[in-house]
């Protein structure tokens, strides 16, 4: 099948063959092979008529720079990687938190959700490329501790490989022949940008991304420079995807961007994300009020007992400072009544300590 498909669209520059045999014969060509055709320069293996009848596929590109230390690997855990699946992931998780403020229709937020990324019944509409850019051909990796705030102490650091700050990645969003680019892919993979890290550590700080546009015609937004500038950024871009968020008093089943169950913050300024990082645990999420309440902030307890933390502490680049930028999310489980307080008497604290800029949301 593969063979087969690859003779039929290389063949097509040799004439023009017919219009339903091609179209057929492309419908069903498999994943692999559309892998294939997106390394590819499709605009010289097909014919200019089938492409101009809207059977060209879409392609999106992107810059992706890692601002703070990385710590993302493949199969080979001790081997940092750029892995395709992982950026997959974020675009998934900032696209149902999308939905999740729009709707509380279960089955619509999954039916929506397949139809970009695929499901057991459908594929992906979408697939994702991540690669080095051919000016920096190899991957630059520094050994740092992936527990800063522990330097100074008895504690372990936990040293280990990251991908450096300052690499760049070529970021790539190609669609099926015939598909456009679904309005919500570009909508999670802003907010992502904004919000979001990757990797180990990515909701404390590691992990920290700059996503910018290859194309100056594309609708994106333009770099903030300052904290305010920042603001009206981030508030535009949820006021443009989430439209008019439904207020909902149930705890909602996983977190979204629903402003009375979400709540973002932009502290103050450091000189680097490790200063940032450190001062957001020593002084807010290991002070002497939140240590012993640590449970509310995600923990892994053996093989099978794990939640992920419903804070998601970044750090953003503006200017010449690096600010933090703090989300939280009250969502079920709850294992106890009070961690919906704990959450907020947090982020209070944390709006107080950095004299911080309110975003969005509260409770």
């Amino acid at each position: 099948m593969l063979q087969r498909s690859e003779r039929i669209i290389f063949n097509a520059n040799r004439g023009k063959p017919s219009k339903r045999l091609l179209i057929n014969e492309i419908i069903i060509i498999e994943t692999t092979t559309l892998m294939i055709l997106q390394h590819c320069d499709y605009q010289r293996l097909f014919p200019s008529w089938w492409l101009n009848e809207g059977n060209a596929m879409a392609q999106l590109e992107f810059t992706l720079r890692v601002v703070s230390p990385m710590f993302l690997n493949g199969a080979d855990t001790r081997q940092p990687e750029m892995r395709a699946a992982s950026v997959r992931g974020q675009l998934r998780y900032w696209l149902r938190a999308i939905l999740g403020a729009q709707t509380d229709d279960l089955n619509r937020i999954w039916e929506r959700e397949g139809a970009v990324f695929g499901s057991t019944g459908q594929g992906s509409a979408v697939s994702v490329r991540v690669f080095l850019p051919q000016s920096q051909p190899e991957l630059k990796l520094e050994k740092v501790p992936m527990l800063p705030h522990r330097e100074g102490t008895q504690a372990n650091i936990s040293r280990a490989d990251a991908i450096k700050p300052n690499q760049s990645f070529d970021l790539q969003l190609v669609t099926r022949p015939g598909v456009d680019i679904p309005s919500d892919v570009s909508y999670a993979l802003q907010l992502w940008s904004l919000l979001g890290g990757l990797g180990k550590r990515s909701r404390r700080m590691m992990g920290a991304i700059e996503i910018r546009p290859k194309a100056t015609n594309m609708k994106w937004y333009e770099k903030p420079q300052t904290p305010d500038a920042f603001k009206d950024t981030l508030i535009k871009t949820l006021n443009d995807s989430v439209h008019s968020p439904i207020k909902m008093p149930e705890i909602p089943p996983f977190p979204v961007l629903r402003p009375n169950h979400s709540w973002i913050i932009i502290g103050s300024p450091a000189n680097d994300p490790k200063e940032a990082n450190q001062e957001f645990f020593r002084q807010l999420l290991r002070n002497s009020k939140f240590k012993p309440q640590q449970d509310v902030f995600g923990y892994a307890k053996g093989s099978n007992r794990r939640r992920a933390s419903p804070v998601i502490a970044q750090v953003r680049k503006l200017g010449d400072n690096y600010y933090p930028v703090i989300t939280a999310f009250r969502s079920q489980p709850l294992e106890k009544a009070n961690y919906s307080d704990i959450l907020r008497d947090f982020m209070q604290a944390a709006t107080t300590h950095y004299n911080g800029i309110h975003v969005w949301g509260g409770w």
